[in-house]
């Protein structure tokens, strides 16, 4: 018979310790596993957990993306502040609007609302900063990433995204003259920016 824990070989003088310890308890089964010694027996439910790939310094459980600390900490529940970083950086000019609808699930937006969603981002992207000495929540709102387009030209998912951006009243009062005149076919001619399409990489929407 070998440690479940440590594979060394359990001698008989072992096997007979622990099987006397047990004689008359409700554990003395066939099934029940021998440990070499105490430190084994002590240690074995450890095999179980790592370190947290956030922090690097807590244990999780092996099922788990995170500890406990982390996942309070963490931007999203669904998702690690790695992967939301990742997404940023492949993500130029997306907008926070934009990135959180992608990134985010309906129910988080719903449940937590979306200025409370951005301010937890741009605490994030804060403290990113102060590690890394790299902005990226201006790398999010980058308007020379955004695409230039035509506002008739809009795609319908990125419709919304163009709020401030429409003409005003008195351009549109122009347009209209223009037409009546027979200087225009009515198409709009006012151009507007976009979020670019979204990046997944490696991930994919919730």
């Amino acid at each position: 018979m070998k440690c479940p824990k440590c594979d060394k070989r359990i001698t008989e003088k072992r096997i007979k310790e622990v099987l006397a310890k047990r004689s008359g308890r409700k554990e003395n089964r066939d099934s029940h596993r021998i440990y070499c010694n105490r430190t084994c027996f002590e240690s074995r439910g450890l095999n179980t957990k790592e370190l947290c790939t956030e922090c690097g310094v807590n244990q999780k459980n092996i099922a788990a993306k995170r500890c406990g600390v982390c996942r309070h900490l963490g931007v999203s529940r669904l998702r690690l502040d790695s992967e939301i970083k990742e997404l940023v950086v492949l993500n130029p000019g997306a907008g926070f609007d934009y990135f959180i609808d992608m990134v985010f699930s309906r129910a988080s937006i719903k449940k937590y609302g979306r200025w409370h969603i951005r301010r937890n981002l741009l605490q994030f992207f804060e403290d990113l900063q102060e590690i890394e000495g790299v902005d990226y929540a201006a790398w999010l709102q980058n308007p020379d990433a955004m695409i230039r387009v035509k506002i008739d030209k809009v795609p319908d998912d990125r419709e919304k995204y163009i709020r401030g951006q429409r003409r005003t009243q008195v351009s549109r009062m122009t347009q209209r003259q223009r037409m009546r005149a027979g200087l225009s076919e009515g198409k709009a001619n006012a151009f507007v920016k976009i979020p670019p399409e979204f990046r997944w990489g490696k991930y994919k929407p919730l």
